[in-house]
Order: structure tokens, then sequence, then C-alpha cells
């Protein structure tokens, strides 16, 4: 049962939904729209301890600049 990431093209919100079937219909969680795009997402996972991502290492991929995610 997959995590999907989503943006509502009414309200701008971006959040996760877990969906249990395709075709189950996705509304945005605070205004209701039912015009929601479904994000690109990456995989990740913990190994080790350690946060290991897909889309590779470095804050290019982290939307912070200094965080202990990517390191820096």
């Amino acid at each position: 049962m997959p995590i999907y990431e989503y943006s509502c093209e009414q309200c701008g919100m971006e959040f996760e939904m877990l969906v249990f079937n395709r075709s189950e219909s996705v509304a945005c969680p605070a205004c209701e729209g039912r015009q929601v795009k479904k994000k690109f997402s990456v995989f990740g996972m913990k190994s080790g301890g350690t946060f290991v991502s897909s889309a590779g290492s470095g804050c290019s991929t982290c939307s912070s600049h200094s965080c202990s995610t990517c390191g820096h």
C-alpha cells in the first residue's frame, strides 16, 4: 500500500495520502478539491541508521540548506 505525494491544483497544498486502490478517488484535505496531481516521488530507505535516497545525496535533494539528513 504505497503512500503517494499530491499537489492540489485548486489551493496549491501539497500532501501525502495512503492509497489502497488505484481507482480510489483522492481529495485535498484542505479544500476537499478533487483536482489533484500526483507528484514524482523519490524512493528512500533507512539503512544502518542513515537515510539513503535514490535521488542522490547532498543538499541538492534536500529543501533545507543545513540538516542532518544530507549532512551539510
